[in-house]
């Protein structure tokens, strides 16, 4: 039997791999003389059906190895699982089993990764602490899992508290400024989404500036004067948001940084016009839309005093 699987996390390529009821023989792009090894293990009949064979990473092969494969797996007989990120690789080797991740942009494939995992590590949370998880780590299957293994040791069922403390946030700090620079209408926001997008992919501060939003529209429909402390973690306990994300968005001075108030520069009906530019960009994207060119589109408009 063979089986290509495409994959790009080991976190869901092990969890496959469970359900695998014999033992697994490993060959990996870096293992040497694979060739030799292949031909002993495809065509040797003392051992045949004791094992599995997992050919892992093809892409990463030598060119003459992955033609060595397409024409000699066929002709084998031992049970052969094939992974790679190249569907149009994997395909040449018969029907794939997709345990891809989700796309960057698909909010709610992440979220159903999320509870996959905790099953997996007996945790139990709700929405708003699986939304921190993935706004702390980002779209990396290996990277949550790592840290919902980190919580399931302290507690199965932690509070929003225990995750903020447990779960550090591994985005860069630069898109955090961006966000600023962005709701402060900077042009200079441009520039710096240009270094941020060297690093990650354009959807996830897309998604970070469309959270924000949301936040900023939630906040301007009771809008005060002037925020005190109580003020702001009144605010951070009402919409579960941290509390120094509160403060520096009506610009409460913290540890001697003082901000503008970001509420006053945005009325609602703009906050809601700019919610709807988000969900158009996203809908572009699916549709096959060049994600860095419409990131940068929507940020020059907005910078440059919206629509």
């Amino acid at each position: 039997m063979i089986k290509p699987i495409l994959v790009d996390s080991e976190w869901k390529l092990k969890t496959f791999l469970k359900k695998v009821k014999k033992e697994i023989l490993f060959i990996f792009p870096d293992t040497e003389s694979k060739i030799n090894r292949m031909q002993l293990e495809f065509f040797s009949d003392t051992l045949f059906g004791e094992y599995a064979i997992l050919l892992k990473s093809i892409d990463k092969w030598e060119k003459e190895e992955k033609n060595w494969l397409l024409k000699n797996v066929p002709l084998s007989s031992q049970d052969i699982m094939i992974t790679s990120n190249d569907l149009e690789l994997l395909k040449k080797f018969g029907t794939v089993e997709d345990l891809s991740c989700p796309k960057q942009w698909d909010f709610k494939g992440w979220i159903e990764e999320i509870n996959d995992i905790c099953e997996s590590f007996g945790v139990k949370i709700d929405e708003t602490e699986k939304e921190l998880i993935l706004n702390r780590t980002g779209a990396n299957v290996d990277l949550i899992a790592m840290e919902i293994e980190k919580i399931s040791i302290v507690s199965k069922s932690p509070s929003l508290e225990d995750i903020k403390m447990l779960v550090p946030i591994y985005s860069t700090p630069a898109i955090f400024d961006f966000y600023r620079l962005f709701f402060e209408k900077d042009p200079s926001a441009l520039d710096m989404l240009k270094d941020i997008l060297e690093d990650v992919h354009p959807m996830i501060p897309l998604r970070g500036l469309e959270k924000t939003s949301m936040l900023i529209a939630q906040m301007i429909s009771d809008e005060k004067p002037d925020y005190s402390w109580d003020d702001i973690k009144n605010i951070s306990k009402h919409l579960s948001v941290p509390t120094p994300q509160i403060a520096d968005l009506v610009g409460f001075s913290l540890g001697g940084k003082k901000r503008r108030n970001i509420l006053k520069l945005w009325r609602y009906e703009e906050i809601n016009l700019l919610i709807e530019d988000f969900q158009d960009a996203e809908i572009k994207i699916k549709n096959g839309a060049d994600p860095v060119f419409v990131s940068f589109e929507l940020t020059a408009r907005w910078v440059k005093g919206g629509t």
